[in-house]
């Protein structure tokens, strides 16, 4: 097993790499990530995720796939602490307060959990990983715009986004027992298997980009870095550890986690008027130190 983990996870270090120097040599522009990133969150992540979903009802995947979901509470609420005692004990000021409070909170569970997922696990990680997602496409449209905000919350947008609306109707195939015709479910899994490579060759390019002189300075970046990539996924295990429960049940959880920072917590900075370059800065710093956290926590959890 660990030969299979340590493959995989090379394969990850391959896949950014590439994306990294085809950013540098400009052959992924600022076109094409654009392009890219609005490709895979529309288009491809929620093929993914509907192609993991359509399989046979069965109690056992039903159970595990609800304990995962509470499993995926109990990380936010975890996170929420960890958070709001950093920001307590480090003293943030009250205009970069909710810039830190979100970049702990809310990890790459989507745009980068997803590909992790299903690397580790194949389509059946996916599946148990849109059961846990169902939290984040609740908060952070919730929670994460009043920390970022003072708007009221936008249930339009909150229900019309497209991970919602993929998993959503992923769990009513599962649990009616549709069956997607054949045709259809080939090509949700051909679009959908384009994720992984697209999703890292962007988290490559995002690094390319990255100017990490900036960060030298910045000991709350690094903190909350720590934070995001350590104790939470120590935490977790913590816990998750002590409980009789299948590996993937367990590992899921953990995994999910320990992702670095979300791309979000930077586009949520620039529309609700915070400090964007602070953000950015934070989702780079943890997105490069987690170049070397999540491998060890893959291997850790597998």
């Amino acid at each position: 097993m660990t030969q299979v983990v340590v493959n995989q996870v090379l394969m990850i270090f391959l896949l950014i790499g590439f994306g990294y120097f085809l950013r540098k040599l400009n052959v992924m522009n600022d076109g094409f990530t654009k392009g890219a990133t609005d490709l895979i969150i529309y288009v491809t992540l929620p093929a993914m995720v509907l192609a993991s979903m359509d399989r046979d009802f069965s109690k056992e995947l039903a159970s595990n796939g609800l304990v995962v979901f509470f499993f995926g509470a109990l990380m936010y609420l975890i996170l929420s602490i960890i958070a709001f005692a950093f920001v307590k004990f480090r003293g943030i000021n009250d205009s970069d307060r909710g810039v830190y409070l979100y970049m702990v909170i809310f990890g790459n569970v989507g745009y980068l959990g997803y590909p992790i997922a299903n690397i580790a696990f194949g389509d059946i990680g996916v599946f148990y990983t849109a059961f846990f997602n169902i939290w984040f496409q609740i908060l952070t449209w919730t929670l994460g715009v009043k920390l970022m905000s003072k708007e009221k919350i936008n249930f339009t947008r909150l229900i019309l986004n497209p991970g919602l609306l993929a998993t959503s109707f992923g769990v009513m195939i599962f649990f009616f027992s549709w069956d997607l015709p054949a045709v259809i479910k080939s090509t949700l899994e051909t679009v959908g298997s384009m994720t992984v490579p697209l999703a890292m060759f962007i988290v490559g390019a995002f690094l390319a980009d990255a100017k990490f002189s900036d960060f030298l300075s910045k000991i709350d970046l690094y903190i909350a870095a720590i934070a995001k990539l350590v104790i939470g996924p120590a935490l977790m295990a913590l816990i998750l550890f002590k409980v009789d429960l299948p590996i993937i049940v367990k590992a899921i959880p953990i995994i999910m986690s320990g992702m670095p920072s979300g791309v979000n917590t930077a586009i949520f900075a620039r529309i609700f008027g915070r400090d964007y370059k602070l953000a950015s800065q934070g989702v780079v710093l943890s997105t490069a130190l987690s170049l070397v956290s999540l491998p060890i926590l893959l291997i850790l959890v597998l």
